[in-house]
């Protein structure tokens, strides 16, 4: 049987496992990036901020970070921007990964809710591109006779215009 102290002992023991494991996965980045800092000062020249970084290279010097890549993918580039401001290579980094395994690539047609938050790599060829369009989010219109402006969130793929006119109160 157990007490409430053990389970609170527990709970406690499994609140600081994660922190422990982030500070473990920053300390292996910070060594990642100070062993291969000639590659990542000529990755950071090439792309201003952006730094590409070899996958398998990542795996050969630490596989516990490179599965916690695949598996918690935002979380571990943002322990990886860390280490490489804090290392001083590069100011305001931006982490890119380059050379996934195979193992990790799988077929467009075959990825399922299994994968969300994960990091899968795909192949596959761009058929089409267009230009990105603004899409406008809030308007703002101004009375003719007052001068009062009016903001109208455009929530729908319509575009909506304000009801009424504030100074002649009409609808």
């Amino acid at each position: 049987m157990f007490s409430m102290d053990e389970e609170v002992e527990d709970a406690e023991e499994e609140e600081a496992q994660p922190i422990l494991n982030q500070e473990a996965l920053l300390i292996n980045a910070k060594g990642f990036f100070n062993a291969n800092k000639e590659k990542i000062g000529e990755s950071a020249k090439k792309s201003n901020r952006v730094v590409k970084i070899d996958f398998q290279d990542l795996v050969e010097h630490s596989p516990e970070l490179a599965d916690n890549l695949i598996s918690k993918p935002e979380d571990t580039l943002q322990i990886l921007e860390l280490a490489l401001e804090d290392s001083g290579i590069v100011h305001n980094p931006r982490v890119r990964m380059e050379n996934l395994s195979e193992a990790d690539e799988i077929g467009i047609r075959n990825i399922r809710a299994k994968h969300l938050g994960m990091m899968i790599s795909i192949e596959g060829i761009v058929r089409q591109a267009s230009e990105v369009r603004p899409q406008v989010v809030n308007a703002k219109f101004e009375c003719p006779s007052c001068g009062t402006i009016i903001s109208v969130l455009q929530i729908d793929k319509k575009f909506r215009e304000p009801m009424f006119l504030w100074s002649a109160r009409r609808f």
